[in-house]
Parts: C-alpha cells; sequence; structure tokens
C-alpha cells in the first residue's frame, strides 16, 4: 500500500547531496512529490514529500539510518493526507533586524488560529545604511472568522514595538 512520507535533512552543503536522497528514494520504491531545499549558509537543509510503499517506508528508514554521517541528520515521518489550503492571506514583513520578529509575528497568528502555510525570511544590508534589515513573507490560511482589521490591529502593535513595515493582503 502506498502512503505518503516527508522526509527532512539538514546536513554540510556539498555536491551530490539532493542526487543521494533522490537516489535512497527511487532505490526503494518511492515517488518524489514535492520538495522545499534550501541553502543556508554552510548548510543545506529540506523537506522532500514522497510516495512509498509500507515496505519501503521500512527499507528506506535502514537505509537512512546506515547512511548517516556525522554532518547529515536525515528524518522520514509518515504523513497523513489532509485537504489542500489554499493560501487567503499574504503577509510582507521589513524593517531593521531583532532578535525575536519571528515569534512576535508566529505568536499573534497563532492566537487567532491562522496556520502558515509557507514562511520564507532573510537578513540583509539595508541599501541606505548598511545595517541589517529583516524581511519575511508569509502565505497563510486563515479562518473564516477571522476579521482582517482585528489582524491588523494587532500587528500594528507589532510594527511599532518591533520598528517593523507589515503589509497584509487577504483574498
Amino acid at each position: 500500500m502506498q502512503q505518503q512520507y516527508v522526509i527532512t535533512f539538514a546536513g554540510a552543503d556539498r555536491t551530490g547531496l539532493v542526487e543521494t536522497l533522490a537516489d535512497l528514494v527511487k532505490v526503494h520504491g518511492g515517488d518524489w512529490q514535492r520538495s522545499e531545499l534550501a541553502r543556508l549558509d554552510g548548510a543545506f537543509a529540506g523537506a522532500i514529500l514522497v510516495h512509498l510503499s509500507t515496505e519501503g517506508f521500512t527499507t528506506l528508514k535502514c537505509a537512512i539510518k546506515d547512511t548517516g554521517t556525522a554532518d547529515l541528520v536525515v528524518q522520514i515521518t509518515p504523513s497523513v493526507s489532509q485537504p489542500q489550503l489554499e493560501p487567503n492571506l499574504h503577509l510582507s514583513l521589513t524593517g531593521p533586524n531583532r532578535p525575536g520578529i519571528v515569534y512576535e509575528i508566529t505568536h499573534e497568528l497563532a492566537e487567532l488560529e491562522v496556520n502558515i502555510l509557507h514562511f520564507t525570511s532573510r537578513v540583509e544590508s539595508a541599501a541606505w545604511s548598511g545595517e541589517p534589515l529583516f524581511m519575511a513573507h508569509i502565505e497563510a490560511y486563515a479562518p473564516a472568522h477571522l476579521e482582517v482589521d482585528a489582524l491588523r490591529e494587532r500587528l500594528d502593535v507589532i510594527e511599532d514595538k518591533m520598528t517593523l513595515e507589515i503589509d497584509i493582503e487577504s483574498r
């Protein structure tokens, strides 16, 4: 029986890392469905959704354990299929980098039962000053009962506290 699994990994960036993972999936009868992979400084990390038989899962799990090296950590987890959620809320954040920005935003979203579907962030030098500038983009699914004005009010407090600009687009 085929089932979905999520393979997560992190390790030192090197040529052939994705090929190694793709080979493991192929050899054990898996079908690579979707992935999000990224280089983060000197590391490479990601998540891969695969379809795999129960037997393939067992052998792949053993193979992952056997191929483990000190600089690569791999996990495989059964995934429960759920209805696809389409983002109906988009947030863009920009401001001086400081600790706690991600916590403040994600805490408010969780309090309002907003489900984050995709989150990307980076810090780069501001063009005018060279100071570290935090930028993020969030695609989320907000429940039907959420009033965007209530979200805006709560995020305005964070904007002032963290000196951020937060743009909200709802659909």
